[in-house]
């Protein structure tokens, strides 16, 4: 349950302090019905409305009660509950009545659109009895009321409405005709009366205590405040700005005690031509109001501004009057940049942290009041001009080297940026300098480094640090200088140094330094230049790092392994390639003192085993013999010792053949078909090692008969064609044919002419509807073997008209 005083929000809707007291029915069955919808809807999470109203619950400060056998005492806010009417206390008569006060200063100014005011009874003398409780407003008290000084009773409120029950926890009155009356007459409290009438009033049969506390709940709307803070872009009121295009924004502070969603009304107007007023509108979500005229505001004109807050029932009084004045015309001249501390030639003055004056020349535009400068990608600023139209001075330290740039533009009063004037310049290098002793020396050796200051910038300390380490700060000694000690042990670091000075002048220099030049002592590595798969290959290691003691190496990444170093700072191992081309070896040094070399990464180059496949008849890099034609193909080996190949061709079963005394073997093999062939060749040696296979790849050329027939197109059924076959095919033997239309017909076997060519007909088949018809031919050799098919195709149709028309295929 709420309790009164609690504020419930939603978008758009405020309630507060809504009283829920347990069951109840109103004698004004609307009013109370929304109220307790209203509630009900918010305590099951339902959004409501936007509203400019507010259902808020008040609840009475303070209450007292008279008692007519105490006539001269007032009773203010004692314990207990409040009493009506008369009770009879040891045979001696008591009359009473409550006075209640409510506190309407938060209210000032408001519209109530409905209140109830609610109470309850906590004991009944007779509930036989019929209820007939009144409330009154009273005139204004200033203490509390006595038996013998009551205030006057002004005005009755209509009820009550109750439940029947008796008592009844809840008695509501309309309370908010007598609301309205007291907030417009300004009052800042309301001070009721719960008591009896007169027929009533002195019988203890309709006496009755209630419960010391009146409720007040009410659907209110007070009017927003008048704006506060105003301000023209972030000028306060006081000021009349020159303001440029987009400078006028005009913006306050607002608010409504109902809502936090409302509306802020601007007005603007030249103060000349208050007739010209214009407004805009901001729809208000919280506490901030902001508009821009900025599209209908003319060129050097003063404006008048004023804004109020509205809500749907209300709106605040109009707020105190701001001026600014437009100017959106720009300098027209850009200003020019020049120095003499920094200029554009190579390499150039000063250095990082030296700093050097620019002067800035608006080249007596009068408009130019002020120059917005910019150097480098981080450094800007404004500096005023010494007169309109005149020069300023900025003093710029670099924080960059090389070639730079700053760039100026010129401003008016009112902010407008005329055009850009540019100056490019040089910053020197002013790094310190670095020189180590010895200049190059081995992992583990001290290096003596000194930092010396640039030119005569001089130097009271040095900043360094050694790649990423934390920066260093040593002073520097009185002739500028200072020395550190420097031991590389780490041989995967840098050993990068950057050093910087603080000058006499306070600031920090570039930056200097360098590498220090380290030997890291890896390793070298011979390999043999007859490194063979499958064999033993022995790789000598050379240390470089004095002192080396152990080498540890791996193979292709493999586990690594560690030998000792032998006298001759040599070790030779041996591995075994299980495949040719690339390897890797990888071996660093370590020192009987842990100290760790470089490692070095070698490529090892491992010749291949596989046999080589040669061919004249069918080459692999090109179109060679017929298909159906017999080719050689030679096989050799670089191993040796090599006792026989073993070879397959186009997916058939493995064949083994030896090799001759040279190591070498001859096979014949026929391609059948114009795909690509395929031959893969291993060889084996009398130790029994069989290599990794060679492959070989060739592409026979057709050897299929062209075509030629005595009629194109579309053939009529019954039509005789003849046909002529050229040969091809080296040891041509025959030709065949077949023709496929609805059905094939049998391969049939035509054989050659004395002048090898071939002939045949046949006759187009009977149909009724048209179809297709192909004919397809091959020559064979006296082995049998047929090349690929040359082929005619037609169409066979009833109505077309025959066609005798030779081609070439």
């Amino acid at each position: 349950m709420l309790s009164p005083g609690t504020a419930i929000a939603v978008p758009g809707f405020r309630i507060q302090g809504v009283s829920l007291l347990g069951s109840r029915r109103s004698s004004l069955p609307a009013r109370a019905g929304v109220l307790a919808a209203t509630a009900a809807l918010l305590l099951a999470g339902t959004a409501l409305p936007a509203s400019a109203t507010q259902i808020t619950s008040i609840q009475s400060t303070s209450w007292s009660y008279i008692d007519s056998a105490q006539p001269k005492k007032s009773f203010a806010d004692p314990a207990g509950d409040a009493p009506i009417g008369a009770k009879t206390d040891h045979g001696k008569k008591h009359v009473s009545k409550s006075y209640f006060t409510f506190d309407l200063s938060g209210l000032r100014g408001a519209k109530v659109l409905s209140a109830e005011l609610s109470g309850k009874e906590t004991a009944v003398a007779d509930c036989s009895a019929p209820r007939g409780t009144e409330l009154w407003v009273t005139a204004p008290v200033k203490k509390a009321p006595t038996w013998d000084d009551q205030p006057r009773e002004l005005t009755k409120l209509a009820g009550p409405g109750s439940l029947d029950v008796c008592p009844s926890d809840y008695l509501d009155w309309d309370a908010g005709p007598v609301l309205q009356q007291a907030i417009d007459a300004g009052r800042t409290s309301l001070t009721m009366v719960l008591r009896l009438p007169d027929n009533q009033q002195y019988n203890p049969r309709f006496g009755r205590t209630y419960r010391p506390m009146l409720y007040v709940s009410m659907d209110k709307n007070q009017p927003p405040v008048t704006p506060t803070a105003l301000k023209t872009g972030a000028h306060p009121c006081a000021e009349t700005p020159l303001v440029r295009r987009g400078g006028a924004a005009m913006s306050a502070t607002v608010s409504d005690p109902d809502d936090y969603s409302f509306e802020a009304e601007f007005a603007w107007w030249p103060v000349d031509h208050p007739d010209q007023r214009a407004t805009g509108i901001d729809y208000v979500y919280g506490s901030g109001a902001y508009f821009d005229p900025d599209s209908q505001l003319a060129d050097g004109v003063t404006y008048a501004w004023q804004v109020r807050a509205k809500d749907s029932l209300a709106a605040s009084p109009w707020s105190e009057t701001c001026r600014f004045t437009t100017d959106f015309t720009p300098p027209a001249t850009a200003p020019t940049v020049t120095s003499t501390d920094y200029v554009y030639e190579v390499p150039g003055k000063g250095g990082i942290g030296i700093p050097g004056d620019f002067t800035l020349d608006a080249g007596g535009d009068t408009q130019v009041v002020g120059f917005q400068w910019q150097a480098g990608f981080t450094d800007s600023g404004y500096v005023a001009a010494d007169r309109p139209g005149g020069t300023a001075t900025v003093r710029y330290t670099p924080r960059d080297d090389g070639p730079m740039s700053m760039s100026a533009n010129g401003l008016d009063a009112a902010g407008n940026y005329g055009p850009s004037g540019d100056y490019r310049f040089f910053v020197a290098r002013n790094g310190p300098s670095m020189t180590c002793t010895p200049a190059r020396a081995f992992l583990g050796e001290t290096r003596q480094c000194v930092f010396g200051p640039h030119s005569t910038d001089g130097a009271t300390e040095y900043l360094y640090k050694i790649d990423d380490e934390p920066e260093v700060t040593v002073p520097a000694g009185p002739d500028g200088t200072a020395a550190i000690s420097v031991t590389p042990t780490d041989a995967a670091k840098s050993y990068r140094v950057s050093v910087r000075a603080r000058m006499t002048n306070g600031n920090l220099s570039g930056d200097g330094g360098g590498q220090i030049d380290i030997d890291r002592g890896a390793p070298t590595v011979d390999v043999p230049a007859d490194a063979m798969v499958g064999k033993p290959v022995v790789l000598t290691l050379h240390a470089v790092l004095p002192g080396s003691t152990s080498f540890t190496y791996d193979w292709d990444y493999g586990e690594p392994v560690t030998v000792p170093v032998g006298p001759d700072g040599t070790a030779r191992v041996t591995v075994v390639p299980d495949r040719p081309y690339y390897h890797t070896v990888r071996v660093y040094s370590t020192t009987a003192a842990g100290l760790g070399s470089a490692t070095n990464e070698e490529s090892v180059m491992i010749g291949s085993d596989e046999p080589t496949i040669t061919s004249t008849d069918f080459p692999e890099c090109c179109e060679g013999g017929y298909e159906t034609t017999p080719g050689t193909f030679t096989f050799s080996s670089s191993l040796p010792g090599v006792v026989s190949y073993t070879y397959s061709f186009f997916g058939a079963a493995p064949v083994t053949v030896p090799a001759g005394p040279d190591g070498t073997a001859s096979v014949t093999l026929t391609p059948l078909s114009t795909d690509t062939q395929y031959l893969d060749v291993t060889s084996k040696s009398a130790d029994g090692w069989v290599s990794a296979p060679g492959y070989y790849r060739f592409y026979p050329k057709s050897a299929a008969p062209p075509l030629t027939c005595d009629a194109t197109g579309n053939l009529r059924p019954g039509q005789v064609v003849r046909c002529t076959l050229t040969p091809v095919q080296p040891g041509l033997a025959s030709y065949g044919y077949r023709i496929r239309a609805n059905e094939t017909t049998p391969d049939v076997v035509v054989q050659p002419n004395a002048d090898g060519t071939g002939t045949f007909e046949f006759t187009a088949p009977p149909t009724d509807t048209k179809i297709f018809l192909y004919v397809d031919a091959w020559s064979a050799n006296a082995a049998g073997q047929r090349t690929e098919t040359s082929y005619e195709s037609y169409y066979v149709d009833p109505d077309a008209a025959a066609s005798r028309v030779t081609r070439a295929v």
